[in-house]
């Protein structure tokens, strides 16, 4: 008797999140920045589909908005998700090790985005 054999597929996907937010505590305005890397394996069975998502790296940082630089103050105040490719994903993460801060500021080549703003 023949065994019935599962068909699989698996993609991977790589993604590159960061975000800003303003916020007020006892009356003084704070500005949160938030970046994360992600890696999404999907898998399709015959049966469905089960996507997992492993975070390899992540940062956030507050600082008063009075204090940050010029540069957090002009980033756009939401959220935003790249689609990169592995190359790409691997040089932001290389950049994580010597550099974490800078990926606050990167907008990194990428193959698609999504961008939600915010509401002040």
């Amino acid at each position: 008797m023949g065994q019935k054999v599962q068909l699989t597929e698996q993609a991977v996907e790589y993604f590159f999140l960061r975000s800003k937010d303003v916020h007020i505590e006892e009356e003084t305005a704070f500005i949160t920045l938030f970046a994360r890397l992600t890696k999404e394996v999907s898998v399709r069975k015959e049966n469905g589909e089960q996507t997992e998502i492993e975070t390899v790296w992540v940062d956030i940082d507050e600082m008063k908005l009075e204090q940050a630089p010029v540069k957090a103050q002009a980033l756009p105040n939401g959220l935003q998700r790249y689609e990169i490719t592995p190359e790409v994903f691997q040089n932001l993460y290389h950049i994580s090790k010597w550099s974490p801060n800078d990926l606050f500021y990167i907008t990194p080549y990428h193959r698609e985005s999504t961008s939600e703003k915010f509401i002040p």
